[in-house]
């Protein structure tokens, strides 16, 4: 079964049934306990200034909020409501055993034009209290914010920093197998997990390809892990993942030449997968600290490819923040940067590097409810020989969001 190709009537009907409850009013049928929960991202944005132009088929200012979705603010004038703005819903299916569960999630994006996506959908079974085995659709623990990445309110920005949240890739299909414990007065949180990813129509390739652009990806033969501690206001995670990587180019990219004859279309097509696959090997670490009033997150990434890709990705944020009663205004500094692999052939010249610089702002409305606004400054720091589209780059950008965020 393809988890992509579920049809959106069924999608619908898996939605109402995750709905049918709420943590606070679960109910039993059949002996089968159901609860389930929504949340949503009311988000509004509006481009402050940048570098002019066009880049691909995107009006510049550009700024990429979100990668992997597609989520791409641009120098238009208005408000734009689609790059952050999502709906959707989970719920859980507990059996009367109580050591077997069902778990699903819904989520419907704006940067997607409201399609409805299955982001979870996997069975869990408690072996003892220490260690629980699952199978099926997940999120591929990459980063410290990976499960809850969509649910805003567990978020201190209006959107993750994209410099570091920012893959091809976000789900997974496989198994895993999930400890919880103590060790040495830690509080401890493991995971093994190996599976595959087939994504279709990636929101990540549209970004450097044309909004039309349609890349298929495939995540092969992935394996890895992750650990978090956690012991009073300090917690630590680390992660170690690896697989096989193809992509398939359908549609083409985006003729951004004036003087060619096919300036504005599609061109250059794949037909097949890229061949050999590429291989890469992703290390990561994160420092977190709530200490009273004080908030700090660090998270740092290594993607190493080999030969086949020809690059190494680096990519680090830093926020620190102070809670005030219900305001937490927070400053947020994340960078990305790719290193050439001189070995393979690829320009030292020729890589991507970007900066962003934040200032948050959060209201807690209620437990379940904030406001944020956020000031962002992008700069580009890409080599010179570097283009998104063989001509022009994304270059720098001023971005002004807000966002309503509510879990129901």
């Amino acid at each position: 079964m393809s988890f992509r190709n579920i049809p959106c009537a069924a999608a619908l009907s898996v939605a109402a049934l995750l709905c049918a409850s709420t943590p606070a009013s679960a109910v039993e049928v059949g002996g089968v306990d159901f609860a389930g929960s929504g949340f949503m991202t009311l988000g509004l944005g509006h481009m402050l200034g940048g570098t002019p132009g066009t880049v691909s088929d995107f009006k510049k200012p550009v700024f990429i909020s979100d990668y992997a979705q597609g989520g791409v603010y641009e120098g238009k004038g208005g408000v734009q409501w689609k790059p952050d703005s999502k709906v959707g819903v989970q719920g859980v299916a507990t059996f009367p055993d109580r050591r077997f569960s069902v778990t699903g999630q819904l989520v419907s994006r704006g940067a997607r034009e409201g399609a409805i996506n299955l982001e979870w959908l996997y069975a869990s079974f408690k072996v003892n209290d220490s260690f629980t085995l699952q199978a099926g659709r997940k999120r591929i623990p990459m980063f410290y914010y990976s499960d809850t990445q969509d649910i805003g309110v567990a978020l201190p920005w209006t959107h993750l920093p994209p410099q570091l949240y920012g893959w091809e890739a976000v789900n997974y299909n496989g198994v895993n197998l999930a400890y919880r414990g103590q060790w040495i007065g830690w509080d401890a949180n493991a995971n093994l997990l190996a599976g595959y990813e087939a994504k279709d129509r990636s929101g990540y390739w549209k970004v450097y390809r044309g909004r039309n652009n349609r890349t298929d990806v495939r995540w092969d033969n992935i394996v890895g892990g992750d650990l978090t501690l956690t012991k009073d206001w300090f917690e630590t995670r680390l992660v170690y993942l690896q697989s096989k990587v193809r992509q398939k180019n359908v549609s083409g990219s985006l003729d951004a030449d004036p003087s060619s004859p096919t300036f504005g279309s599609y061109i250059d097509a794949d037909t097949s997968f890229s061949s050999p696959a590429g291989k890469q090997q992703i290390y990561g670490v994160s420092f977190n600290v709530d200490y009273e009033n004080v908030l700090v997150r660090s998270e740092f990434i290594r993607i190493a490819h080999n030969d086949v890709m020809g690059y190494t990705d680096r990519a680090q944020i830093l926020g620190v923040g102070y809670r005030l009663g219900k305001w937490t205004p927070m400053i947020t500094v994340s960078n990305y940067r790719s290193q050439a692999e001189i070995s393979a052939g690829a320009d030292p010249d020729g890589q991507e590097a970007h900066r962003t610089e934040s200032l948050t702002l959060r209201y807690d409305l209620t437990t379940s409810s904030a406001v944020k606004v956020q000031l962002d400054f992008q700069k580009d720091r890409s080599g010179p020989n570097y283009t998104v589209d063989g001509f022009n780059r994304f270059g720098n950008a001023r971005l002004l969001t807000a966002t309503y965020d509510v879990v129901f």
